[in-house]
């Protein structure tokens, strides 16, 4: 039986475990690299057909991602794109960009189809339906990430892509991504994340980003704590790679923001000098496209298709411009680093003590995120991430109220908009950020308010949305 849309076929992959949304689940048994391995040899192996990009990190990757697959798209090369976690539809994850570079054409430069990706997940399911009961009591069924990447591998191979540019969920080394045999590795940015699963020392999260290092493939690296870096180059010194810190290839890095982008220059240890202009917004922005632009000229893409590429690229809920006048900035930082990023920008761009609408998964450090983000507001407005992952809405009040008493709890995500935005009028404006899930929600509601006002549904999910 075939599925009608793409709302069945990505609830069905959603039917299995989908460890992003219950990270209590995480156990050797559901994070191990076994299971995806005879997943894509049953397919075929199509993580092998398409050369790869592979980037891991704890932030930056998503923007750094998507500026290198616009680089490659501008140079005419026909780029799969991979990443996680999605705001408003599964088809943000999985992308083909049609090269040639022009962008008067969004959806025609932009795929891939919904016939192609329901074609692959029809195909996937037979192939999942079809498994060998020992596989599956050996390892285990799949889960819903490893599921999404494999429909991606096969999107890009039936694609016919020159490249893609992977990111990897969680971790690295047992990432259900860590197949892939790049041309390229990066490491973004390193922080505590995800302790459960990947340690509870900067050292140990390092060892397990740094396992998408393979041998002889060159890696090019943000700057990192000293402890990250430490791992990052003996990984690199025992696989044979040669390795690059951002902060020793560059010997000039300036970056000005306005809220119609952000402006780049940096100047190589070389000699070589580049200016780009952002369409994303925030001066931790610069930092990813510096990186990027190594990468692309590592991949021989010109200086002129990068500078067209990074113009063009966008990313929903990364300082995303909801509104300009007054402003309302959405963002899905979730870390004390990220967030103080976040902030940063945001008072850089829109002086003033505004309004802070925030909400945060259970198993995120809210008292640090409190620390950094209430002083800096007028009011906060705290309130859950949706009904897609456990948020304590209470306790978060608690503590952003121990610093800023002008703290409201707003539960419903759409009722506590509407309360933002009352209490930034006539002009304040207005950060929400927190939460991917978060983002999600607000964007939805956002669409339905521009739906009943008259105005176009920018917001609105796709045909292929799935709950999250």
């Amino acid at each position: 039986m075939s599925f009608g849309d793409l709302g069945e076929a990505f609830a069905w992959i959603e039917s299995f475990t989908n460890l992003e949304r219950s990270p209590a689940l995480f156990n050797p048994r559901s994070y191990q690299l076994d299971r995806m391995r005879a997943l894509c040899a049953a397919s075929g192996d199509p993580q092998r057909a398409v050369p790869t990009v592979h980037l891991a990190g704890t932030k930056g990757k998503g923007s750094t991602a998507v500026l290198i697959a616009e680089g490659l798209r501008h140079a005419g090369r026909r780029t799969g794109l991979y990443t996680s976690p999605h705001v408003s539809s599964y088809r943000e994850r999985i992308r083909v960009l049609s090269g040639g570079g022009s962008r008067a054409g969004a959806d025609e430069a932009e795929g891939p189809s919904e016939g192609l990706l329901l074609s692959q997940a029809e195909e996937l399911r037979g192939l999942v339906e079809g498994l060998p009961g020992k596989l599956l009591e050996e390892y285990g069924p799949p889960s819903t990430f490893e599921l999404l990447t494999l429909l991606a591998f096969r999107t890009f191979r039936a694609s016919d892509c020159d490249i893609a540019v992977v990111e990897t969920g969680i971790g690295g080394r047992l990432d259900a991504t860590n197949l892939v045999l790049p041309e390229l590795t990066l490491i973004t940015p390193i922080e505590l994340e995800h302790t459960e699963v990947l340690g509870d020392t900067l050292e140990a999260i390092a060892w397990e980003k740094a396992g998408i290092i393979k041998p002889g493939v060159p890696v090019i690296c943000a700057p990192q704590k000293s402890e990250a870096e430490t791992v990052l180059r003996s990984a690199a010194r025992e696989r044979g790679c040669p390795i690059a810190f951002l902060d020793e290839e560059l010997s000039e890095l300036d970056v000005q923001c306005t809220p119609e982008g952000t402006r780049v220059r940096l100047r190589l240890r070389d000699g070589a000098g580049q200016e780009l202009r952002l369409a994303m917004l925030g001066a931790h922005q610069g930092e990813n496209a510096a990186i990027a632009f190594l990468a692309l000229r590592r991949l021989g893409v010109p200086a002129a298709a990068a500078t067209a590429g990074f113009a063009a690229a966008v990313l929903p809920a990364r300082m995303e411009l909801l509104r300009r006048r007054p402003p309302v900035v959405l963002d899905g930082a979730h870390t004390p680093r990220s967030v103080a990023r976040v902030l940063e920008s945001f008072v850089t761009l829109f002086p003033g003590r505004g309004i802070l609408l925030f909400a945060a998964a259970a198993d995120k450090r809210i008292a640090e995120m409190a620390a950094i983000l209430a002083p800096a507001f007028r009011a906060v407005v705290i309130t859950t991430t949706g009904s897609q992952r456990e948020s304590r809405p209470e306790e978060a009040y608690r503590q952003f109220a121990a610093v800023n008493p002008a703290t409201v709890l707003a539960p419903d995500p759409a009722a506590a908009l509407e309360r933002a935005l009352a209490m930034a009028d006539p002009g304040l404006p207005v950060l929400i950020t927190g939460s991917f899930y978060l983002a999600g929600e607000v964007r939805r509601a956002w669409a339905r308010r521009g739906a009943a006002a008259g105005r176009p549904r920018a917001a609105a999910p796709d045909r292929g949305e799935a709950k999250r």
